[in-house]
């Protein structure tokens, strides 16, 4: 059986933006580190590091201890690779840290740190034998320009990347904007799995809610685009794309799927009696899921399972291919195709 970790991270480096062209390097980021006595008072305050970007602050917290530094930020592949093999996972699929929340506005400075970003991805996967593939970083502020978008992604498809990576809202817009129509056209033409990951791009969203209020800042987005998607039908105008909601557990999935069933019904509009299997929807669970209930509820074809490696929430297990993997309680078929059937048929892994 090849395991499949359908949620890996990498934690950015000063070598992920050393692919900017020369008439870019005023987009590169800086690092900045507050001192962590610096206004505390009585209190002091751990140390922060932060990327400046545009005059802003992108705090680089949400980094895990519990790896090997050098290959949570890919300074060494091979120790990666061999972390990978303790730990029970053949292939992991890497997501990004820093584009987790909005980092600019700017059309051109995006594509810059996107287009820097892919390239290093793509060196990253050069050297890990098609063991780490990717979900590219589209230039989504750039989407006007169809062909440049267009371009990238082919690049992108051509150097290991095996999906495109959105969060729950982008560009200060819903998943279902018809905005983004080029961009699912093209992951059908492509055929990269669309991965919806826990975070949002959006200032308005992301800066307008207290610190206090992650669960809604970066979880909730996932649940209103998986019922979006399903009440505009999107699967339907885009029957090629695969559909993936990544790093926000998959309990809540019967919930929103029935009130996605109640409001088409409200319409006139019945719903297939497979809306999971016939949306192309794939759904990360995780250790706190009770997945016996779940299986009960959903079936086994449409989950797929992550360790968030190399970050620190309360999605990261890093054991959790091994631990589903060695854990008896579920049916063993079940578990073959939550660690490779189904991320095999989502990311069109061979």
């Amino acid at each position: 059986m090849q395991t499949i970790d359908s949620d890996g991270h990498v934690i950015e480096t000063p070598k992920t933006w050393s692919y900017l062209r020369d008439h870019e390097r005023e987009f590169h980021p800086q690092i900045f580190v507050r001192d962590p006595n610096d206004g505390a008072g009585t209190q002091p305050r751990q140390q922060n590091d932060y990327w400046v970007i545009g005059g802003k602050l992108v705090t680089k917290s949400n980094v895990g201890k519990d790896v090997p530094a050098e290959a949570r930020d890919m300074e060494d592949i091979r120790r990666r690779l061999a972390h990978m093999d303790q730990i029970g996972i053949d292939v992991q699929v890497l997501y990004p840290t820093i584009f987790l929340r909005p980092v600019t506005n700017e059309p051109d400075v995006e594509f810059a740190l996107a287009r820097s970003y892919n390239r290093w991805l793509a060196d990253i996967w050069k050297q890990s034998d098609n063991r780490l593939r990717w979900a590219a970083v589209p230039p989504l502020l750039s989407l006007v320009d169809r062909g440049k978008v267009r371009a990238e992604l082919e690049f992108c498809k051509a150097n290991g990347a095996c999906a495109i990576f959105m969060r729950g809202m982008e560009c200060e817009r819903l998943i279902n904007h018809r905005y983004f129509f080029p961009l699912y056209e093209m992951a059908q033409e492509l055929d990269l799995a669309i991965t919806l990951h826990a975070g949002v791009g959006s200032y308005a969203y992301h800066d307008g809610l207290p610190r206090t209020a992650a669960l809604m800042i970066f979880k909730f987005p996932i649940l209103g685009a998986f019922n979006a998607i399903l009440e505009d039908e999107l699967p339907k105008r885009f029957p090629g794309v695969r559909w993936a909601f990544v790093e926000a557990s998959a309990q809540w999935v019967p919930y929103v799927l029935r009130e996605a069933q109640l409001r088409l019904n409200r319409r006139g509009q019945r719903a297939c009696d497979d809306l999971l299997g016939d949306s192309n929807f794939y759904i990360t669970t995780q250790r706190t899921d009770d997945l016996n209930w779940l299986l009960s509820e959903i079936g086994d074809d449409n989950l797929v399972i992550g360790t968030d490696y190399g970050h620190r929430d309360s999605a990261t297990e890093i054991d959790a291919l091994k631990r589903l993997g060695e854990d008896g309680s579920y049916p063993a078929a079940s578990v073959k195709k939550i660690l490779q059937d189904n991320p095999m048929r989502l990311f069109a892994i061979a």
